[in-house]
């Protein structure tokens, strides 16, 4: 996997990352507590249960991912072009302002094994989650490479970002102790992630084009 496709994953997964949503959600409610309950220790159950939940959806998407490039690469190209029109609507969505804001959210007692659990629930019970990781994947999978390590890879970065966005807002919460704080930034992350994410879409664009040999004298495609 060359280095460009995954500085373009790491960047578009950050920032998806870094808005809020359900995840952010259950971790910052976690953090809030007062005491040794909250705060980054409080962060950390819900923080691990989401990573292993972001490793069950990768399980789930590698195994039909791969059955489908094998069975059908005319499909997976279709797939890929899905993916750039769901990163263009993510991207839109979030410039349009559309991300709910997080105050309100009760404060709870918390510990590891119910952070671990309430995170590991929230993220596998999200419906919206399959048809993410489906859509949002495929365009930095190469069909004709080793998909295993590719999604190995992928899912490595993922522990990155996903642990980065997560900790960013329990920090916020842990210094705050103020939901009011994190909704203000909300909106300045959203608009810089809506950004990035567009800027991927118009990237994978051109290197779809040019895998299907769409685009003369291209040989830049995603390796």
């Amino acid at each position: 996997m060359p280095l460009e496709t995954i500085l373009l994953f790491v960047a578009a997964d950050l920032m998806i990352c870094l808005t809020p949503g359900p995840a952010t959600m259950v971790t910052v409610t976690h953090a809030l507590p007062p005491g040794t309950a909250g705060g980054m220790r409080g962060a950390l159950g819900p923080i691990v249960g989401i990573n292993v939940g972001n490793f069950i959806w990768y399980a789930l998407t590698a195994f039909g991912l791969i059955a489908l490039i094998q069975s059908s690469p005319a499909a997976y190209a279709i797939l890929r072009w899905l993916g750039v029109a769901y990163l263009l609507w993510m991207g839109i969505s979030m410039l349009r302002g559309n991300g709910k804001g997080l105050s309100g959210q009760l404060a709870q007692q918390a510990n590891f094994r119910r952070g671990f659990t309430n995170g590991l629930a929230v993220h596998m019970s999200n419906p919206k989650a399959l048809i993410f990781y489906t859509a949002f994947i495929p365009p930095f999978i190469d069909p004709a490479g080793n998909l295993w390590l590719q999604f190995g890879i992928l899912a490595a970065l993922t522990i990155f970002t996903e642990t980065t966005g997560l900790t960013f807002y329990a920090a916020l919460a842990t210094r705050a102790r103020m939901l009011g704080k994190v909704d203000n930034a909300q909106s300045v992350f959203a608009k810089i992630a809506g950004i990035v994410i567009i800027a991927a879409a118009v990237i994978l664009s051109w290197w779809n084009l040019a895998d299907s040999g769409m685009q003369p004298g291209n040989t830049a495609g995603v390796q």
